[in-house]
């Protein structure tokens, strides 16, 4: 398998799909329509000119060779993120009614070094509201998500608030050329990743700040709450969001180049050494790279396979084998009653297994059962045959129930 991808067994993926659900519920519970996008867009579109996005695309090469451009790069190239997509999309529906409130959970693939904790391809579940430029639609955006990992029991929660606005602002007072003002945002974006002294020294030298003034500069990032960051936060908590949750933080500024107002990050405070689990800003103007309309817009992204390490860490994930509740075992060859026995049951809504192994021994096909942590085993041999009845045998307490042939969907049902 190549580096940076993997592979989820079923005791994950069972798990990781109820998680998913959960989230998915509670987008839908604040209005939030679904909607997909292709895994592959043009390159042109995804970069819309960012250097920075075109070193973590991964490029996809067809039949059509004659595509690529003289440099060789490939003209299609498979999602970065799912907002850049967004865009492109409400560019080419213009009639969409706005306020447009949407989600999508689906992979994102970038071409980025593996490392721990970080893959090439990962689950992304996104929802965004374009067309609206209210502090209420940006406190809407971290309510939902407070709402979302809280049905997940993800516990305590950082809430860490900034605005670009005012880190451009801070810039600007200290004479950073607007060339260098982004790039000094994303070095700013590393404080939790490089040694104090070092992180110092990137920011002066990317900036042009002499020492003092990035002293200065730094001073006033871990300092008060901004007068716009304050508004946002008292709007945050009419939605619901406890105050103890949300926190200024200077240095959060995110590293992709379309955010333009708000951003905030959400951490786990049992769980800080994952990192942030969400992320996400207000983006007006995305739309713009694609057609005349320039539309506001903010968004947020759950990294799911980061969540899902993090409340794995925490003792939340709970694993089973398979989501089967009936094994029925196939103990006389030929028997097609085993087969009219698990359609009636999987017609009442119960999922159930008919043993197909080989091994007709009854110990074998109960040791499979308990192997895949199946509840419960149905019975059905010559002598239950004989007597129009089957053994229902419930594995976790032992317990082993004749129930009438006819009445076995009653039993379950119950």
């Amino acid at each position: 398998m190549p580096s940076g991808f993997r592979d989820y067994g079923p005791r994950d993926a069972i798990a990781r799909q109820k998680m998913i659900e959960k989230i998915r519920t509670t987008f839908e519970r604040f209005g939030f329509d679904p909607m997909e996008t292709p895994a592959v867009e043009r390159t042109e579109v995804l970069t819309g000119g960012e250097a920075t996005a075109g070193k973590i695309i991964f490029g996809v090469r067809g039949s059509e060779e004659k595509e690529e451009d003289p440099d060789g790069r490939a003209s299609k190239s498979l999602r970065f993120d799912l907002t850049v997509p967004l865009a492109r999309f409400l560019a080419a529906n213009p009639d969409i009614p706005k306020p447009f409130k949407r989600y999508q959970i689906g992979n994102v693939w970038r071409g980025e070094r593996a490392k721990a904790g970080r893959y090439r391809e990962f689950m992304q579940a996104d929802i965004d509201i374009v067309g609206a430029k209210s502090s209420e639609a940006d406190a809407e955006i971290i309510a939902v998500m407070y709402e979302a990992l809280s049905a997940l029991g993800a516990g305590d929660m950082e809430i860490r608030l900034n605005s670009r606005e005012t880190a451009f602002q801070m810039l600007d007072t200290r004479d950073v050329p607007r060339e260098r003002q982004l790039k000094t945002l994303i070095e700013v974006d590393k404080r939790e990743k490089l040694p104090k002294e070092k992180w110092w020294g990137l920011i002066s030298d990317t900036s042009g700040m002499d020492r003092d003034t990035t002293a200065t500069y730094i001073t006033e990032l871990e300092g008060e709450c901004p007068a716009l960051v304050e508004k946002l936060r008292e709007a945050i908590v009419r939605c619901g969001v406890p105050e103890s949750t949300l926190r200024y933080d200077g240095t959060t500024v995110r590293g992709l180049a379309y955010y333009t107002g708000m951003i905030f990050e959400i951490t786990l405070r049992d769980a800080p050494e994952v990192g942030s689990v969400v992320a996400g800003g207000r983006y007006d103007g995305l739309s713009a790279r694609f057609s005349p309309l320039d539309l506001p817009a903010v968004g947020a992204s759950i990294g799911v396979d980061r969540l899902f390490a993090a409340l794995e860490k925490l003792g939340k994930i709970q694993k089973k084998e398979t989501n089967a509740q009936v094994l029925i075992l196939n103990l006389i060859e030929g028997e097609g009653e085993y087969v009219k026995i698990a359609q009636e049951l999987r017609s009442a809504g119960i999922a159930t297994v008919v043993y197909l192994g080989d091994d007709r021994a009854f110990q074998a096909q109960l040791a499979y059962a308990v192997k895949k942590e199946i509840p419960y085993v149905v019975i059905y041999g010559e002598e239950e045959e004989r007597k129009g009845v089957v053994q229902i045998k419930n594995l976790a307490t032992r317990e082993q129930t004749e129930v009438a042939r006819e009445k076995i969907v009653e039993y379950f049902a119950k």
